[in-house]
């Protein structure tokens, strides 16, 4: 039958894991990624979650409605391309998986 010694033994170390994965996400939340398109005419700063904290738009571009939306629409993806990358990375050390799970990131 079961042995109660390792189910105790593996309910601690889910919640240490899950523990870990908590205190990662809130690192993940103070880190900054900037990402700069247009030559720098654009700077779109996201955490580690992806989500955007900050933007810093160049005069030259409020001109040229186009030229903004495609820069936004390139800066905002690219960051939170890089953002996914580490987020995946992070959790995926505090969980204590192995490396190489290339479809890890898409979970998130």
């Amino acid at each position: 039958m079961f042995n109660l010694g390792n189910i105790a033994e593996l309910m601690k170390q889910v919640k240490n894991m899950q523990e870990n994965v908590e205190k990662t996400k809130e690192e993940l939340k103070k880190e900054k990624i900037v990402v700069e398109v247009g030559g720098g005419m654009l700077k779109i700063i996201v955490n580690g979650l992806g989500e955007i904290i900050d933007l810093e738009i160049d005069d030259s571009l409020l001109q040229d409605k186009e030229l903004l939306k495609d820069l936004l629409l390139s800066g905002i993806n690219e960051a939170q391309n890089r953002a996914k990358e580490e987020m995946a990375e992070k959790l995926q050390k505090a969980a204590g998986l192995p490396g190489g799970l290339g479809g890890l990131s898409n979970l998130f």
